[in-house]
């Protein structure tokens, strides 16, 4: 079992037992009462042991944008991928994403020298999905005639790949 899973389980457990054990504080239970709150703080254990989800690492297509609302300029990433990008199979989510995101503004604070920026990345697994996307918002950013829009090729930025490690991620 992965450490994630494990630690995930016994931070559950603790909090169910800690439930359980103020449950059986403040109201005064006979015998039979309290075996069946001890059944149901079990059930809903092993009902969200279920449903937690695992990584799953996969490659997935990405490309950042970054907005300054004090400035005209918009920054845009070309769209590339991430070879060991770790994905949650249950919601689909990409994790870590805002760690990816803080990549394309601290680049941005730091080599273009616009502070204050608010980064957001976009994500999919599948590159012509994520073109449909790229394409959109490039056509909205251009339609708005007081942004200026730049582009950021990949050879002037990358996303670094994050490696994964063994402990909860949010």
């Amino acid at each position: 079992m992965p450490k994630v899973l494990f630690s995930h389980i016994v931070k559950r457990i603790s909090t169910l037992f800690r439930i359980f054990a103020r449950i059986m504080r403040l109201y005064i239970m006979n015998t039979r009462s309290k075996l069946l709150c001890l059944a149901l703080t079990l059930i809903c254990l092993f009902m969200a042991t279920e449903a937690t989800a695992k990584p799953k690492q996969t490659k997935v297509y990405v490309f950042g944008v970054s907005i300054s609302y004090t400035d005209s300029l918009t920054f845009i990433t070309d769209i590339q991928p991430l070879p060991t990008a770790y994905v949650d199979t249950k919601t689909g989510f990409l994790y870590d994403r805002s760690i990816y995101s803080q990549q394309l503004q601290i680049w941005v604070e730091t080599m273009k020298q616009q502070p204050g920026t608010t980064c957001a990345i976009f994500f999919n697994k599948s590159k012509s999905a994520l073109e449909k996307k790229y394409l959109k918002l490039l056509n909205k950013v251009r339609k708005d005639r007081s942004t200026k829009l730049q582009t950021l090729d990949a050879g002037e930025f990358k996303f670094i790949p994050l490696e994964w490690t063994e402990h909860e991620r949010l």
